[in-house]
């Protein structure tokens, strides 16, 4: 071989190498998200979407998003443990099923008729968590993304709810363990359950009444089998997004702040956004479907009957301060703050 050809070809394997090595430098930093909802759902259309397209967009194709919608990395009960645990890096966590953690101190924006709007509730709940939520991160052992709630809950029945003795003797799922006692003053018979398993439950018989979100319910079409529709506008559900402190400690310092201080809070924004515009919506779906199908209505209570609603609940916010001061939480102190949140963004006191 002529010394010119070895010269060429060591020349051109060193530029293939060097391209291949930067090829492989290159390569896009992969962000698993798990989302346990529907990707018809208000969630998945209304903000892992758009979100996914605003990451890549922002680091320029340096982090690509892989979304997986409808559990099929894991469930709603599992977020925490699985982006804990890294089996994928950004996650829906839903509060209420943790109460037994920190997570506790969060509760505080699912009290009784705290939030009548998405919009408000998110607002104050992001200030709260900025002023108390660190030491709940910390503890989770997650890096928090933003926290905000679902649109007001109503309730879902087999049967027409149109005043509070029609809850007696129904199963009626529970969002949570503190909506236990709340459900009991209701003479309904708690019933804890995933939404993922709540349409088929309905659908047999062995729930009688779903309590959740209309933008949520929309995407889930529990009003197929559950065509009774009571607006009785609560709880709103805290929702905590949450990514993976390892994947985040291994981004470059760059990436890291821009997800600090536009990523994250943009998907708390644009999933604050779907609840408050889902609800709404979610409710003229159902109108349409009942109006469609000859069968099912949309009741709205009269006030002199949703306050006999609103006044079973009250004792609901005495025992947040009661477990809160079990915890050593400051439960007054604590709860004096968020209603004093409340009142800065022109929200009523219900209690």
């Amino acid at each position: 071989m002529s010394k010119f050809i070895q010269k060429t070809l060591t020349v051109a394997s060193a530029l293939w190498l060097s391209a291949a090595s930067t090829a492989y430098a290159q390569e896009p930093i992969q962000l698993e998200f798990g989302n346990w909802l529907a990707s018809t759902g208000a969630f998945a259309v209304g903000a892992a979407e758009p979100w996914k397209k605003l990451v890549e967009e922002k680091t320029n194709g340096r982090v690509k998003v892989n979304l997986y919608h409808g559990g099929i990395l894991g469930s709603s009960r599992s977020t925490l443990d699985d982006v804990r645990g890294g089996v994928y890096h950004v996650g829906i966590s839903i509060p209420a099923y943790y109460y037994d953690t920190a997570y506790f101190k969060l509760l505080v924006g699912e009290l009784p008729f705290a939030f009548s709007r998405a919009a408000d509730g998110s607002k104050v709940m992001a200030e709260f968590a900025e002023k108390y939520g660190k030491d709940v991160f910390d503890k989770l052992g997650v890096k928090n993304m933003g926290v905000l709630v679902t649109d007001p809950y109503v309730i879902l029945s087999t049967k027409p709810i149109r005043k509070l003795e029609d809850l007696k003797g129904e199963r009626m799922r529970v969002a949570g363990k503190a909506w236990v006692p709340i459900v009991k003053g209701w003479g309904a018979i708690p019933t804890p359950m995933q939404p993922e398993n709540a349409y088929t439950a309905l659908e047999r018989g062995t729930l009688g009444v779903m309590q959740y979100s209309p933008a949520g319910a929309a995407g889930w079409k529990f009003f197929e089998v559950a065509p009774y529709v009571t607006t009785i506008n609560s709880p709103t559900v805290v929702v905590s997004l949450i990514m993976n402190k390892g994947f985040y400690e291994k981004l470059p310092a760059d990436l890291k702040t821009l997800f600090d201080n536009e990523l994250n809070p943009a998907l708390q924004r644009l999933a604050a956004q779907t609840y408050d515009r889902g609800g709404p919506e979610g409710l003229k779906q159902m109108e349409e479907y009942f109006k469609a199908k000859g069968k099912g209505e949309v009741i709205n209570l009269s006030p002199e009957e949703k306050a006999r609603f609103v006044a079973t609940t009250k004792p609901a916010w005495d025992d947040w301060v009661a477990e809160a001061d079990k915890r050593n939480m400051s439960g007054q102190a604590t709860l004096a703050d968020f209603k004093e949140i409340l009142k800065k963004n022109g929200l009523p006191v219900p209690f």
